[in-house]
């Protein structure tokens, strides 16, 4: 039963994620869902008592996500595979693109003061923040970084994709930034602004 109770869970995120696609993470409410999902309220408050859990959820699961699709991309977990296997997952990963509940999300995650979003923590253990002290190679890696958020949140906004051929380009340019000697493998060095590791719901 716990497998089931896992799996109805995870299919209530999934719509979830599809309401704020369609009508915004301010459409996202209890009823919404439920309709959504073809679930009575009762139901989804099983498992989700509030709209806030529920939206917590979504937000780890929607990070969850892209830290699976980066594992992927990459060929391992960010401590299994070199820096130059993570900055090009990276760069490859926001040169896709992203949905209009991604960004919405995003968002959201950051307009509240002092909280911890799950998407930092999955960046941070892919792409860190670089020390106060680092050096140049280090600070032109972390603009590449820089550089590939840029392009996610161009695709993001600008309402047309960028020309297939430039794309490439441009994702070339940035997979081929040096990167720091003392970087060149191993696990990735933890910056001194890291965000802790995310909340499970």
């Amino acid at each position: 039963m716990p497998a089931v109770r896992e799996s109805r869970r995870q299919a209530v995120l999934v719509a979830a994620v599809a309401v704020v696609e369609r009508d915004g993470v301010r459409g996202l409410t209890l009823d919404a869902v439920a309709a959504e999902t073809g679930m009575t309220k009762p139901g989804l408050l099983y498992h989700f008592p509030t709209r806030e859990h529920l939206l917590a959820a979504v937000q780890e699961h929607v990070a969850r996500t892209w830290d699976d699709d980066m594992a992927d991309l990459a060929g391992g977990r960010p401590e299994d595979v070199t820096a130059r296997a993570r900055q090009a997952a990276y760069v490859r990963l926001c040169a896709a693109g992203t949905t209009r509940a991604e960004l919405l999300l995003v968002l959201e995650s950051l307009s509240e003061p002092g909280a911890h979003p799950p998407w930092a923590a999955a960046v941070e253990r892919w792409a860190p923040t670089p020390a106060e002290d680092a050096d140049d190679d280090e600070v032109r890696a972390f603009l590449a970084r820089l550089a590939a958020d840029g392009l996610w949140m161009h695709e993001a906004s600008s309402g047309s994709p960028l020309p297939a051929g430039l794309r490439r380009r441009l994702v070339e340019a940035l997979e081929a930034v040096p990167l720091p000697d003392r970087a060149a493998c191993g696990p990735p060095a933890r910056g001194a602004g890291a965000s802790p590791e995310p909340r499970r719901p």
